[in-house]
């Protein structure tokens, strides 16, 4: 009688690296920045455009809002797949690699770039494995996993940055909580599927109203925030009627019964930061959550509003 080979947890560990180091050997390394400080450690930018602008201004095709950071910082220019020229855009705190200030430099891998006062990027080759994988750990760390915006941890880290920045600059600073509005009878009624459903829906529908630069995360349950960076208190009011109304809008078939449309509304509350002001982040988001309190209290589907320290009114 023949023996069958039965195969071993040695077996099956060798046999996956050999399948691992296969799979590498037919993806091209891509060329990539992986922030190592800053605001957005493990953040991962692929250098796929044959120039790429990094810098503070939202038309930059990279953004970091890091005070230090010029409008127009750096450019990237890749002239082949193992060719990346980085060229210092005369920014005010310059560009350093290596410890030294440079204008124009090639990069090599494990090249570190310091831009602005705290944020480092270094220069590596990564195959679509570990790409992936870095992005993997970045999306978890920071995004919601039902909507994919970002998640409350990581707005509690922005939101101090922002006010920060906003402080130095001379700009004003706005904080917007929304609630979805009797949210829990629509998981009563409906289901809980159908709940994620409308925070899904209602999540695109935000994004669709907010502005590239702005931040969109989930708060909690059914609460959303968005910092609005560089919007004062009539633009904040703008803003929040925008997403009340777009909300409204929204008509949502109830997964176990199409023909049931679910319609919510939103309430909001709204605080701004005056320019010049210093405010910590704590009495913002106190200050945004009891005018988000106060338009429930007014019938909810309502928007109130303030500075931190004004009286809030009523919007209709």
């Amino acid at each position: 009688m023949s023996s069958v080979p039965i195969e071993t947890y040695e077996t099956l560990q060798v046999s996956r690296s050999m399948a691992t180091k296969q799979m590498r050997s037919i993806t091209s390394p891509k060329a990539c920045f992986v922030v190592m400080g800053g605001m957005d450690v493990g953040r991962i930018i692929a250098l796929e455009e044959p120039v790429i602008i990094i810098g503070r201004d939202a038309k930059c095709s990279v953004v970091f809002q890091d005070d230090g950071v010029s409008r127009f910082h750096l450019e990237v220019r890749s002239e082949s797949a193992d060719s990346v020229i980085i060229r210092d855009l005369g920014s005010t705190n310059g560009t350093f690699m290596g410890g030294k200030q440079i204008s124009k430099a090639k990069l090599h891998d494990g090249a570190k770039i310091l831009i602005g006062r705290r944020t480092i990027l270094k220069f590596t080759f990564l195959d679509e494995l570990d790409y992936n994988f870095q992005q993997q750990m970045y999306e978890t760390s920071t995004r919601d996993g039902l909507t994919g915006v970002y998640n409350r941890r990581y707005f509690s880290k922005k939101i101090i940055a922002d006010l920060s920045f906003a402080k130095r600059r001379q700009i004003p600073c706005t904080l917007v909580i929304l609630d979805i509005d009797h949210f829990k009878k629509v998981n009563d009624t409906y289901g809980h599927r159908t709940g994620d459903q409308v925070l899904i829906t209602v999540t695109k529908a935000l994004g669709n109203v907010i502005r590239k630069e702005d931040i969109l995360a989930r708060y909690g349950g059914e609460e959303f925030v968005v910092i609005a960076q560089g919007t004062d208190m009539k633009d904040g009011e703008s803003l929040g009627e925008r997403i009340q109304l777009c909300v409204a809008e929204q008509r949502i078939p109830a997964l176990d019964d199409p023909t049931k449309i679910i319609k919510v509304t939103v309430s909001v509350g709204i605080a701004t930061v005056p320019i010049g002001a210093s405010v910590g982040s704590d009495v913002l988001i106190s200050t945004a959550d009891a005018n988000l309190f106060r338009a429930k209290q007014l019938g909810r589907n309502q928007v109130v509003t303030s500075t931190v320290s004004s009286i809030p009114v009523k919007k209709k």
